[in-house]
Parts: C-alpha cells; sequence; structure tokens
C-alpha cells in the first residue's frame, strides 16, 4: 500500500510540475496545456484548480483568440515564494533575490578579490541575502531556498565546488554545506554554464532536442540540455568544452590536456596573445575594416567554431547558444562562426543547427543562479 501511495503522489507531483512547466514559460490556458501536453482536460482542471485554491497560480483573464469562446489564461503568482541566488566568480560574488516569475526583485554585488578565505565571502554572501530579504520585506517562509553557481568542475549532488582554474580560493570548499548551516534553507550548487543553459531552455520558445549553452569569459564552460534534462554524464562533470583540444600539439593546459579551447579564445588568452585591452574597442575596429582587429575575429572563430562542430557532430546538436565576453556588436562574429560551421559540420547538412547569442539580458543572465532552487521547486530539469 506504502508503494501505491508512493507512485500515486509521483504521478499527482510529475502532473504539476508538467503543468508549470507550460506556464513558465508564459500565460497559458487550460486547453492548450491539455494539447501540448497529453493530459486530459478534466485532469488538468482539476491541477489548476486546486493549485490556484493554493495561491500559486491565478487567472489573468482572457486571450485574445480570434473567434468562439475566449480560454482563460493561467499564470504564475509570482510572489507566492521567493528564491535566493549566490553568484561565485573570479571577478564578482553577487547575491540575487528573484521571485518565481524569475523576475529580479533585490540585487547586490561586491569584488571578490577584497576578500581572503571563501568563508569570509560566503559570510558576505549570506548576510546580503538576509539583509536584501529584510529590506523587501519577504519573510524567511516565502524562501525557498538558495541556488549557487560557481565555475565548473562542480560536484552539484555533494555541493563541493572541485578545480576551476583561476578560482584557487574555493577550491574543494563544500560550499552548500556551509550556507545551508548558516542560512537554515535548502542549497543546491551547480555550475554556471548549467544554470544559464536552464534558463535559456525555459525561455526558448522554439524547444530543443539537443542544445548547448557557452560561456566565454576568463574561462569557457558549457552544459548540454538533451529533451528538457540537463546532460550529467557519468559523475555529472559532462559538458566542459574549454578543455576539448583543438590542438594535439597545442599550449599546454592547467587540466594537464594540450591545446584546450580554453587556452586560445578565453578572453584572458586572447588578450595575452593579442595584446589589446579592451574587447570592445577592438570589435568597433574590426568594423570599420581595421585589418589585426579583423584578424582577432577571425581567429576566435575559427578556434570556437572548430570544438561546436566537434560537439555538434558529437551530440548531434540542434542548437548551440553563446553567452559572456563575445556578446558585444556580435553579428560580425556570429557570421563567421556560421560559415563555418555550416560548412563542417556532417549534422549540418541533415538538420538545421541554429547558432545564436542569448538574448538574455546582462542582469537575467547573472540571476540564472536561482533557476536552480526554481528548478527544483517545480520539478523541472533536475535529476
Amino acid at each position: 500500500m506504502t508503494s501505491q501511495a508512493g507512485n500515486v503522489n509521483t504521478i499527482k507531483n510529475g502532473n504539476r510540475s508538467l503543468i508549470f512547466r507550460y506556464i513558465r514559460k508564459a500565460p497559458i490556458s487550460r486547453a492548450e496545456i491539455s494539447k501540448q501536453s497529453g493530459m486530459s482536460k478534466s485532469a488538468v482542471t482539476m491541477i489548476t484548480n486546486a493549485l490556484i485554491e493554493e495561491g500559486q497560480l491565478c487567472e489573468i483573464g482572457q486571450s485574445d483568440s480570434a473567434c468562439g469562446r475566449k480560454p482563460i489564461l493561467l499564470d504564475i503568482v509570482a510572489d507566492y515564494r521567493y528564491a535566493g541566488g549566490i553568484a561565485l566568480h573570479r571577478k564578482q560574488t553577487g547575491v540575487y533575490i528573484t521571485d518565481l516569475k524569475s523576475n529580479i526583485v533585490a540585487f547586490c554585488s561586491i569584488r571578490t578579490e577584497r576578500f581572503d578565505t571563501p568563508i569570509q565571502v560566503l559570510d558576505w554572501a549570506c548576510n546580503m541575502l538576509l539583509k536584501l530579504a529584510e529590506e523587501k520585506q519577504i519573510p524567511r517562509e516565502k524562501l525557498i531556498g538558495v541556488g549557487i553557481s560557481a565555475p565548473g568542475p562542480v560536484d552539484y549532488k555533494e555541493g563541493v565546488i572541485l578545480t576551476p582554474p583561476n578560482f584557487e580560493m574555493f577550491h574543494h570548499i563544500p560550499v552548500a554545506e556551509y550556507v545551508e548551516k548558516k542560512l537554515g534553507l535548502p542549497v543546491m550548487v551547480d555550475n554556471n554554464a548549467v544554470l544559464l543553459a536552464m534558463q535559456e531552455y525555459i525561455l526558448l520558445t522554439k524547444q530543443s532536442l539537443n542544445a548547448m549553452v557557452i560561456i566565454v569569459s576568463d574561462g569557457i564552460g558549457s552544459a548540454i540540455i538533451t529533451r528538457g534534462k540537463v546532460y550529467r554524464g557519468h559523475s555529472g562533470y559532462a559538458g566542459e568544452i574549454g578543455h576539448t583540444s583543438i590542438d594535439l600539439e597545442g599550449i599546454p593546459c592547467e587540466c594537464g590536456n594540450q591545446g584546450c579551447l580554453e587556452q586560445y579564445v578565453s578572453m584572458k588568452a586572447l588578450k595575452a596573445r593579442f595584446e589589446f585591452d579592451s574587447y570592445e574597442r577592438l570589435v568597433d575596429n574590426a568594423y570599420i575594416g581595421d585589418r589585426t582587429s579583423l584578424e582577432v575575429i577571425d581567429f576566435i572563430a575559427k578556434c570556437l567554431s572548430a570544438a561546436m562542430v566537434n560537439a555538434i557532430n558529437f551530440f548531434d546538436l540542434d542548437r548551440v547558444i553563446l553567452c559572456g565576453d563575445f556578446a558585444y556588436r556580435n553579428e560580425l562574429l556570429l557570421q563567421k562562426i556560421r560559415q563555418r560551421v555550416g560548412g563542417m559540420s556532417i549534422i549540418g547538412r541533415v538538420h538545421e543547427v541554429e547558432v545564436a547569442f542569448s538574448t538574455l539580458p546582462p542582469e537575467k543572465s547573472n540571476a540564472s543562479v536561482t533557476a536552480a532552487i526554481l528548478g527544483a521547486y517545480f520539478n523541472h530539469m533536475l535529476d
């Protein structure tokens, strides 16, 4: 009997999370949820009515359908709960609070280099999170948890940052355990590329079967979303495209490999190789025809495309999304990457592979750290 009750609860929670999955993208009617999900109209009505009674959903009026009876749209009650986010990065540490619709309601950041130890960083972040919640008059019981992002690799199951390059301060630090004790809230830790991929997938209007998100900054991170779930691999470390080799006899990398992508097109590596101070200025010069600047853009496109083609061919991707330091005036770089990928990928001859830059504004990208805890709340995309 216990097993049967557990199965019933699992199905019930699964159906509720499935409904939330559609509503999170945009307000939607019960009939459309039924149509897209395959659930019966009666089941959708029963579950959504219960969620409305609990205060998690609300009816927001009728749709603009051209004819017939106009269906009533459902939406998430944004202030029903809140999620905290802590973004641990090499340059900046950020603290966020978002509502259930991923709107940023509070934010603060500080230079990471101002701290001498990881405990000092975490203490500041925890205290700031509580301060922001108090300022916004958010009671503790409305905080459902905290999502923490960090450069990879990260042990997301144990909540431990492992050995990301140039982030030695946090190597092997059990950040989830410390923050959970400090705040008394559930805590999830994950690779920042994974969290951004989750946020990108949630907001996509056209769904991907297999998408990769690549983040470029002083390092290069990536994550793969396959049919709505993060592809973790055997131990949870899949997606390290920055440590795939594009030159077998190339530059030695801290990871032990040679010719890793990160050694060529991370912003740190590019500035060292080509001796420029401002990527934005370099791009501006490329657009007016400066030969040296155009050579740098060609080099970036060549290196990124080589790694992308390997990933596309191996995982049969239908979308690659770029984020990070190359976002500025990205049309020229994107054109060059698309040309190379289109000509080099065998998968691209079978079906379209979209290569694009993220359309999330910077503040939304940074706040993607809260996608972890929001995802857990909605039982969505977390394995």
